[in-house]
């Protein structure tokens, strides 16, 4: 019995010493959670849905010569920033240092190519489809991959490079979802008022 008891008391134990553990888990993820260190694809979606509408909606709207390649300049921009997240988001998924550049979404003669070589629907279905290709992956991976450490390297439309940066994937995300897509989409809405405008009264 004695002997018995002693293995009932090291079972025991044994359990309890898992059950805290789980439990120092839980906390963990909760945490990380409540820091808001995971990916939401969910905004990331809507984001593109709006985008990809507002895009849609301009397909065969008269716009002035400036107006129509000011959009196809964003698009283009815009498919090409989601392939260079895509190619991060692989990185990420592999265990690779991960580093986003933005110059080849910036570069003038790589969205000019894109720009002659497509029609406006065609680049509407190709950011659909790289924006899709990026989700995908997002939804691919586990967690803890939200707090994979990115560095930023940007350069603005004039060519001059901005201080380097140094975020979590998540916060990436979170960004392209809440910030940089809506605001494409804002710009692509102002741009067919403005153009629409500028088309009906013959300037």
């Amino acid at each position: 019995m004695t002997c018995r008891a002693s293995r009932w008391r090291a079972v025991q134990s044994f359990t309890c010493a898992v059950a805290v553990l789980c439990l120092v888990a839980l906390l963990i993820r909760t945490r990380v959670r409540a820091q808001g260190e995971t990916m939401n694809t969910t905004a990331l979606r809507t984001a593109y849905d709006g985008l990809l509408a507002v895009a849609e909606a301009i397909g065969a709207t008269p716009l002035t010569a400036d107006v129509r390649s000011a959009v196809d300049w964003t698009l283009s921009h815009v498919a090409l920033s989601d392939r260079l997240l895509a190619a991060a988001a692989r990185d990420v998924l592999s265990g690779r240092p991960v580093t986003v550049d933005n110059r080849d979404a910036m570069d003038e003669a790589a969205i000019a190519s894109l720009t002659g070589s497509t029609t406006h629907a065609e680049r509407v279905d190709l950011v659909r489809r790289h924006a899709a290709g990026l989700r995908a992956l997002v939804e691919a991976m586990p967690d803890e991959a939200a707090a994979t450490p990115v560095r930023i390297r940007l350069v603005g439309r004039d060519g001059r490079a901005h201080p380097d940066q140094r975020i979590t994937w998540s916060e990436l995300i979170r960004l392209r979802a809440e910030e940089h897509v809506p605001g494409h989409a804002a710009r692509l809405r102002a741009l067919a008022a403005g153009g629409v405008g500028q088309e009906r009264s013959g300037s």
